[in-house]
């Protein structure tokens, strides 16, 4: 398969680019820090995104974008722009040609008031930056498709990419939305997630509860959904908090960062952070590793393997 994988210089793409170039031919894009075997590429210019597609490509995914909370926070116009307008870019240039997108959202269009969520629930931000991702939600697939119990999903390969229905008659496109929660591990790149334990100390929340993802499950998890088109949601198998995440990979590992529990928003304009974000799938059985297989796997050095 030809990918075109957006955002391949960043903590989830670099790990989507090191697994998936081993399987199918992948050109990757960087922004501003430039990456030998990238190719650079502002995903505000319109013209040099469709230059890029016109190498023809058979999936698209986007995993670019502004998605530090405070960053989006400050400076709601340029997520919008990163993280939504290059989306309807996206859809409008791949019209009619077949090629697939697959846009990797976030937790953080709910408000985190639920046990759980799946795909069928309302969606609710609370900050600028879901705010940003329901857009591009929206700008990929459309708002009436992402609503209800019978929120589409298709199984099959695309027929056109433009004109799927679901049982009730509402339009849901050919594209694919994946919702995945705070995501844990390494990345052979951007290493961001454990760039938390570079200082002597970090703060961690004892307060948000989330179902995280291991990060070298992903790539594999996404291949065997992206044949699917509309909504799908990935969470991990087991619930915790901020600071027992953050604490278990640093016992696991024998860090010397002291993990500070903290609790509450910082004051505004800090972004408002959902208390509890758990994401379920009622369209296919796949969870990520509990944290006792991912852990053992980080002390090794290796990845979790596929799903």
């Amino acid at each position: 398969m030809r990918i075109l994988l957006l955002g391949a210089s960043g903590y989830v793409g670099g790990a989507l680019w090191s697994e998936w170039s081993a399987r199918h031919t992948v050109v990757g894009t960087c922004a501003s820090r430039p990456v030998p075997g990238l190719v650079p590429l502002d995903l505000r210019d319109q013209e040099a995104l469709r230059r890029l597609l016109d190498q023809g490509f058979d999936l698209v995914v986007h995993a670019a974008g502004l998605v530090d909370l405070s960053d989006a926070e400050r400076q709601p116009e340029l997520a919008r722009q990163l993280n939504a307008a290059s989306v309807a870019t996206l859809r409008d240039a791949v019209r009619g040609t077949g090629t697939r997108i697959l846009l990797l959202s976030t937790d953080n269009v709910f408000d985190g008031t639920a046990e759980t969520y799946t795909e069928g629930d309302e969606r609710a931000p609370v900050n600028a930056y879901g705010h940003s991702k329901c857009a591009a939600e929206d700008a990929l697939i459309g708002a009436d498709a992402l609503i209800g119990e019978d929120t589409l999903v298709r199984e099959d390969a695309f027929a056109g990419a433009d004109t799927l229905a679901g049982a009730d008659g509402r339009l849901a496109g050919g594209h694919l939305v994946v919702r995945i929660p705070l995501v844990y591990g390494r990345s052979p790149i951007a290493d961001r997630f454990m760039a938390r334990f570079d200082g002597p100390r970090t703060p961690a929340r004892t307060d948000l509860v989330c179902a995280p993802v291991y990060l070298p499950w992903l790539p594999g998890a996404l291949e065997e959904l992206w044949d699917r088109s509309g909504l799908l949601h990935l969470g991990g198998a087991q619930v915790v908090t901020r600071y027992e995440l953050m604490t278990r990979i640093r016992d696991a590992l024998a860090l010397p960062t002291e993990v500070v529990p903290v609790s509450g928003d910082d004051p505004l304009p800090a972004p408002r952070r959902p208390a509890r974000l758990v994401l379920r799938s009622v369209h296919h059985g796949l969870l990520g590793p509990g944290l006792d297989t991912a852990l053992g796997d980080m002390v090794r050095g290796g990845p979790a393997g596929r799903p």
